[in-house]
Formats: structure tokens, C-alpha cells, sequence
């Protein structure tokens, strides 16, 4: 017997609107495209992977209500592929992702903070890159001496 692992987990940005509709027997379902960036390429050019997103009831309604193209989310489910013949007579396969989880990351505040950053960088033509810190010895335990007696402590 065989233990296989049907797990994804991804975090990017949603590339299409939520298209939200529901079974003959009423079941929501949204279905989108979420765009994941991923290492730079050779080129310089970036390397954003494209896939499509499934989910059902609950869920499905609030993607539909509050996401739209653009949102960062984070999608936590499983890979599942279909097969079906076109109406041109063609078969077809699609893999997509079942969403099991879904968290909305960032926020519309967030997300301005980010833009006017990004503008002053591009005005300024100062790019802050975070390495200014050297945290190498920096250690986050705090010192305790050694002779520290603990009937010593009030609590």
C-alpha cells in the first residue's frame, strides 16, 4: 500500500474576478484564477505560474462577496484533475485547485500603503532592500545570571 500526499499550498494574487454560481441543487461554487510568483528568471523577467482555484458552499459565497481580481490570498487545498470531451469532440483534462482554506491576506489600507511606497521608491530612486540591519549578533534570549536563585522570584 502506497501513502501519498495531495497537498498545495499557495500565496499570489488573484488574476481574475470570482465567477460564482450554483448547482441545479444549489450549491455554490466559485471558481477564479490566482497568479503566483515564483524566482526571478535569467532574464530578469518575473516567473508568475497561473492557476485556477475551486471552491464550494460557504466558502464559495464570501470569495464571491469580498475577493476580486488583484486580492492576495492564501489558498491551502489539493490538486484534482478533469477530463471532458468539448463540444468540438476533443477530450480536454484541467488540473485545478480544490481550496479547502482560503485566508484573504492584506487589506485595501494595506494595499494603498504599499502603492504610495512603492511611488516614493520610484520618485526618490531610493530602493530600501532591509540590509541595513546586520543582526548577526543579536541574540533574542534574554541574560540570565547564574546565580539566580528562583525562591527568589514573587511569583
Amino acid at each position: 500500500m502506497s501513502w501519498d500526499i495531495n497537498r498545495v499550498i499557495l500565496v499570489g494574487r488573484l488574476a481574475s474576478d470570482v465567477e460564482l454560481k450554483y448547482t441545479p441543487s444549489g450549491v455554490p461554487v466559485a471558481k477564479f484564477r490566482i497568479a503566483v510568483g515564483g524566482k526571478q528568471r535569467v532574464d530578469g523577467g518575473d516567473n508568475v505560474s497561473f492557476f485556477t482555484v475551486v471552491t464550494w458552499n460557504k466558502q464559495a459565497e464570501t470569495c464571491g462577496k469580498f475577493l476580486s481580481k488583484g486580492k492576495q490570498i492564501a489558498v491551502d487545498g489539493r490538486l484534482e484533475q478533469r477530463s471532458w470531451v468539448g463540444q468540438d469532440g476533443v477530450k480536454r483534462n484541467s488540473i485545478e485547485i480544490i481550496a479547502e482554506r482560503i485566508e484573504f491576506l492584506g487589506s485595501a489600507q494595506m494595499q494603498q500603503r504599499k502603492d504610495i511606497s512603492e511611488k516614493s521608491e520610484e520618485l526618490s530612486g531610493f530602493e530600501f532592500d532591509g540590509d541595513f540591519y546586520d543582526n548577526t549578533d543579536f541574540d533574542p534570549s534574554p541574560a540570565i545570571p547564574d546565580d539566580l536563585n528562583n525562591n527568589e522570584i514573587d511569583f
